[in-house]
């Protein structure tokens, strides 16, 4: 194992970044890595660095090739929440983010992980952070049934190789929500999806009951619009 970065190589890896790229013959669109949080930032610059300068991210891009069916998923009674949250779930407008329904891929790196927590926070209740995700962050996609299925399916076919531990080496991301589908039991409760990687690194999938809080390692799976 080598040794830790000092700080003078640090210093040295920040000129270079500055000076030996060159930046006007790169023709891609950098902006959505710029609206990604610090943090995220940051990992993704230590993957790279780590990687000894090479980016190699398997299953970089996932293939939404068909809708996400509650019914034929969950089970009979399962549908998709209509309507306010405060209502019966069964008219109105379908209770989802549509732009999420339009996408045919997403790649890795752009995915965001908000919780909406506030300073101090330290958990919140599910309404209202499906609220802020809807009002303060409208400008993110919130992911919903046809990125939840992508991920899933993508997990059960090539495991430890895939989509969600990627997710977790370079971000630690161990619980996935999919506020962008709001789906209704047969009982008339309001649930989203979720991923959750066990302490065995395995992942399994559930339904999260919307009248519970989250806690701050419960992020909710988006991207920028």
């Amino acid at each position: 194992m080598g040794k830790a970065i000092s700080g003078g190589q640090a210093r040295s890896l920040i000129a270079s970044f500055s000076v030996d790229i060159p930046w006007d013959k790169i023709k891609v669109d950098v902006q959505p890595f710029i609206d990604l949080p610090p943090d995220q930032k940051g990992k993704l610059f230590a993957a790279f660095i780590e990687n000894r300068f090479r980016l190699t991210i398997n299953n970089s891009k996932l293939l939404l090739t068909k809708p996400f069916d509650p019914t034929e998923f969950l089970g009979k009674g399962w549908t998709v929440w209509k309507g306010s949250a405060d209502g019966d779930g069964l008219t109105g407008e379908r209770d989802v983010d549509p732009r999420s329904e339009t996408l045919t891929e997403i790649e890795l790196t752009k995915f965001v992980f908000e919780t909406c927590l506030r300073t101090k926070e330290k958990s919140i209740d599910c309404e209202e952070k499906i609220r802020r995700l809807k009002e303060k962050k409208s400008d993110l996609i919130r992911f919903g049934g046809n990125v939840f299925l992508a991920i899933w399916e993508d997990y059960q076919e090539n495991g430890i190789n895939g989509a969600l531990e990627w997710l977790y080496q370079n971000f630690g991301i161990t619980f996935l929500d999919f506020s962008g589908l709001i789906l209704r039991d047969s009982n008339g409760w309001r649930y989203v999806l979720f991923l959750l990687r066990g302490d065995d690194g395995t992942w399994t999938w559930n339904h999260f009951w919307l009248g519970l809080r989250y806690a701050a390692d419960r992020p909710s799976a988006c991207c920028a619009s």
